[in-house]
């Protein structure tokens, strides 16, 4: 995951080296201040904030198989079923302004995204983040507190652990030293994972991928959640705990009140100077948004449901522009009072899968990825309900997708 950063600043070459009087009383171009110690960020000219513009533009490639719903399009001419190939184009844009205080830094930070909707003018622009923060409070949106973005994979967000979570929420971090933070966290109760397309932070892979295909509702839930982490990031070892408390309230018919809990270990460790290793481990009980979003709520009985998720990968180098990277999964989702299920959820399932992803540096800020992913599902027929031409249907899935991806950075 690179972070580089490149400008060209211009010049007025033309204007300096002319000469004669007229010339020399021309006003001169004033020269850019950089006052500002983080690498990237800029003084604006008469205040004392720092600042910077990011983001990307790209275009995705890809293809997939008859039992793919990972991503969304048409079918290709000649073809039956639902094997398809496209193409799209995203772009992602952040501001990010700093300013030093006797109270410690205040920062605002948003950042929004489009991707292209297949017609001459479209794809709106949606809000990725946007977040207020002084000091060590955060207040907006952002990555939940109970992520641990170290130990996810680049490319996309295809695992049940891996998640991509980003919510409303109040935060407070502190140092204790030697590379170990605490954060506590007040999280937006209302949140629910959206079907439509995410990525890893990165910004990598396949952005119509779904984690999961379907919300993590929750019915009436009046408390926020309370979130906490403690991580550890020496040496060459990023390692976070993380634990969840998610106070919901089904209907009376769905058990009443329960408090939903899960509790994350994500590991990810550089065993040489060109190999990297990580691991993620999530349980979650009655809180499915913060693991895989199996489960829709309503008259489910979300007391009993139950998800368990592991992940683990290896990243390497081919050389210094050419990366690589390898990881497996296996997810189970089990609603033990699932019998009767009303058809409002997919709840019993188990997952696994592999993912391969290559990286081509070929410029400084233009990279080529390339990933292949693979995803099978095991349904519980018994509990399995889908609506539709589909419903009752028992059979297993097995889901291929490929892709490329050209991007440019700034």
């Amino acid at each position: 995951m690179n972070k580089f950063k490149s400008l060209l600043l211009g010049t007025a070459a033309a204007a300096i080296a002319a000469t004669g009087a007229q010339a020399a009383d021309a006003p001169m171009g004033r020269e850019p201040v950089y006052r500002c110690d983080i690498t990237g960020f800029i003084e604006l000219p008469g205040t004392d904030i720092c600042f910077k513009v990011g983001g990307f533009a790209r275009l995705v490639t890809w293809a997939q198989n008859s039992d793919a719903t990972l991503v969304a399009g048409g079918d290709i001419e000649g073809t039956t079923g639902t094997d398809e190939i496209g193409m799209y184009a995203q772009g992602r844009l952040n501001f990010d302004a700093r300013r030093s205080t006797d109270h410690g830094t205040v920062r605002a930070f948003i950042e929004m995204q489009a991707t292209d909707g297949n017609t001459n003018s479209s794809g709106s622009f949606l809000l990725r983040h946007a977040f207020a923060q002084l000091g060590n409070w955060v207040f907006g949106k952002t990555w939940s507190t109970y992520l641990h973005g170290a130990s996810d994979p680049n490319g996309s967000d295809w695992s049940p652990v891996a998640h991509t979570i980003r919510i409303n929420q109040i935060r407070y971090t502190h140092s204790v030293g030697n590379g170990v933070t605490v954060s506590v966290a007040l999280e937006d109760q209302a949140y629910e994972q959206s079907t439509a397309g995410v990525t890893t932070s990165a910004g990598g892979g396949l952005s119509t991928l779904p984690a999961s295909g379907f919300n993590g509702g929750f019915g009436d839930n009046d408390v926020p959640s309370v979130v906490a982490n403690i991580n550890y990031a020496n040496a060459g070892w990023d390692v976070q705990l993380s634990g969840v408390a998610k106070f919901n309230e089904f209907s009376a018919a769905a058990g009443g009140s329960d408090t939903g809990y899960g509790i994350m270990l994500g590991v990810a460790a550089e065993l040489t100077d060109s190999l990297n290793a990580i691991l993620k481990v999530n349980y979650t009980e009655a809180a499915p948004s913060y693991q895989f979003d199996w489960f829709t709520g309503g008259t489910n009985t979300g007391d009993d449901h139950e998800q368990f998720g592991i992940m683990g990968g290896i990243a390497g180098s081919f050389n210094d522009k050419t990366t690589w990277q390898l990881a497996g999964i296996w997810g189970d989702s089990d609603n033990t009072g699932s019998t009767g299920i009303a058809a409002t959820g997919i709840v019993d399932r188990e997952i696994y899968g592999a993912q391969a992803v290559v990286q081509y540096r070929a410029a400084s800020g233009f990279d080529f990825l390339a990933e292949v992913l693979w995803r099978h599902t095991d349904y519980n027929a018994t509990d399995k309900f889908i609506t539709g031409a589909n419903a009752g249907n028992p059979n297993d899935t097995d889901e291929v997708i490929g892709g490329i991806t050209a991007r440019a950075s700034f």
